[in-house]
């Protein structure tokens, strides 16, 4: 890392330590170095090595590779260190959006905890290739593949994340083979996973019966703004919605529509808004908003 790039981590790393209202002590504490060490840092007195600047990626549970990505984007002009220390703080998973925890382990197995480190998952890796696509001038990734073809990719990563971040609960089946989720121990349960994009029911090729976890998601910009209607739609996928439930094959609406895309098994809108929600950010939601709060769906 040379000097340039050096202070641009730095700069990053101070940004993201103020966001977080962490004294440099505390950062210190996290990364487990010499509490001496960020003040030099900050001070521009040392530039760091590769492991240390490793410990500090660690003590903000981001990966080395997208800090620094980050930092060729500051020395490019193309963001500042206070833009992106507001992005990562936006794109964490709050417990708070978490709803009804219990029916979500009674059904899965899943505590709200692997939920929130799975979406994290997700975004990172989706941060970190948009990072890369716009290094080289191109436009992100929801902007350059059909929102058909995004949703099938978020679902892989949900998935990869899951069976990463349940403790050993869960692993990926094999690609296109149901269900998306194997278990590995009790209380896991075989588990497909759905994804929508906004208000749309989440479908597959054919009914099938069994355990379902739901994902419905927007786009926004990348600091986590959101306006309904498609004129509006951003770059930058941001999870609104999880529901769980267990399923029969008459749960589903079936469809073969000449000159669509074949058969089309979608789950019936009864059936999908009685789903109990186990994630809900209020902010990206894609339906009108209620004075009493909520939508449809909602419980």
């Amino acid at each position: 890392m040379d000097n340039n790039l050096a202070a641009a981590f730095i700069e990053l790393i101070r940004s993201l330590r103020e966001s977080r209202g962490l004294t440099k002590e505390n950062l210190a504490d996290l990364a487990n170095i010499h509490r001496t060490t960020i003040g030099l840092l900050e001070k521009g007195e040392r530039y760091p090595t590769l492991q240390l600047a490793d410990s500090l990626a660690r003590a903000f549970n981001l990966p080395l590779s997208e800090l620094i990505q980050e930092a060729e984007s500051i020395l490019r002009g193309r963001a500042t260190a206070e833009e992106l220390a507001l992005i990562h703080n936006n794109r964490i998973p709050k417990l708070s959006f978490i709803r009804n925890a219990d029916k979500l382990f009674e059904l899965t197995g899943l505590e709200p905890r692997m939920l929130l480190d799975a979406i994290d998952s997700c975004y990172k890796t989706l941060d970190s290739i948009d990072e890369q696509l716009m290094a080289k001038d191109s436009v992100p990734l929801a902007g350059l593949v059909e929102l058909a073809n995004l949703s099938s990719m978020v679902g892989n990563m949900i998935g990869g994340g899951i069976a990463e971040c349940s403790d050993g609960l869960y692993e990926r089946n094999r690609p296109h083979t149901y269900p998306d989720l194997l278990p590995l121990r009790y209380p896991a349960v075989d588990l497909e996973i759905k994804m929508a994009l906004e208000t749309n029911r989440p479908k597959g090729h054919l009914p099938k019966a069994g355990k379902y976890i739901t994902f419905r998601y927007i786009l926004g910009d990348r600091y986590g703004n959101y306006i309904r209607g498609k004129p509006y739609r951003g770059d930058t996928v941001w999870i609104w919605e999880i529901k769980i439930g267990e399923l029969t094959e008459e749960d589903f609406s079936c469809s073969n529509t000449a000159g669509d895309s074949g058969k089309t098994a979608i789950i019936k809108t009864e059936i999908f808004n009685a789903m109990p929600v186990v994630y809900y950010n209020e902010e990206h939601v894609p339906y009108a908003k209620r004075i009493t709060g909520g939508y449809v769906g909602f419980n």
